[in-house]
């Protein structure tokens, strides 16, 4: 499933500009997984599927008073720290990477900084889990054609819509389509040209890049 989602992406882009302006305007992981969903409940395969909860409100969880005791650990402490630096590093330079995957309006850090940590905030208070800005959702908004931040909102805002009235859809989704996208995306993200680069700086540069590239798929 995951090996037909990527081979429809794929075809898909080296066929849209021979289409129909109507056609060409469908973007290839929303044909991909939707045919990958199609084919997976047509057969019934045996495959892992989205989990969708059954309501937004059986989400939510306000803290007790058990759980702001822990804020006394400093091991609690410590990995809050530790976690907010890491989220925080990681939407900085996806912000970054973005910046240079378009020509419209820079990043403000210390607003986006901000945002997250006031989103994150309200997100713990109602028992949900830490988010950071990536690189992978950013640039499929802006191969989409985004132009402003509201393509960031209007991902959250789908995305929720489709969680509270789609749920019984979503969860015929295979996790294995969606991999396939993550794959798809991480790959047309690769600079061929910066690891040229580096490799003229000298060849530990290339090993320095290298070892993190598998360190990081490794432990992922």
């Amino acid at each position: 499933v995951g090996l037909l989602t990527l081979g429809l992406m794929i075809a898909w882009n080296l066929f849209r500009k021979r289409l129909h302006p109507v056609l060409a305007v469908v973007p290839a992981p929303l044909l991909a997984v939707g045919l990958a969903t199609v084919v997976s409940a047509f057969f019934g395969l045996p495959i892992a599927h989205v989990d969708v909860p059954s309501s937004l409100a059986s989400m939510i969880r306000f803290p007790q008073l058990q759980d702001l005791a822990l804020l006394a650990q400093p091991a609690v402490l410590g990995a809050a720290i530790a976690l907010a630096a890491v989220a925080s590093a990681e939407s900085l330079l996806s912000a970054g990477a973005v910046d240079r995957l378009h020509t419209g309006v820079r990043t403000d850090f210390d607003r986006e900084l901000s945002a997250q940590g006031v989103g994150n905030i309200v997100l713990g208070v109602l028992g949900g889990l830490p988010v950071t800005g990536v690189i992978v959702r950013s640039s499929a908004n802006v191969e989409a054609g985004a132009t402003t931040r509201w393509s960031a909102v209007m991902h959250g805002v789908w995305l929720l819509l489709c969680v509270a009235l789609l749920p019984f859809l979503l969860e015929l989704v295979p996790v294995a389509s969606l991999a396939a996208v993550l794959v798809f995306v991480g790959y047309k993200l690769v600079n061929v040209q910066v690891v040229r680069g580096l490799w003229a700086r000298g060849r530990v540069e290339v090993g320095i890049y290298a070892t993190t590239v598998l360190v990081i798929v490794g432990t992922s």
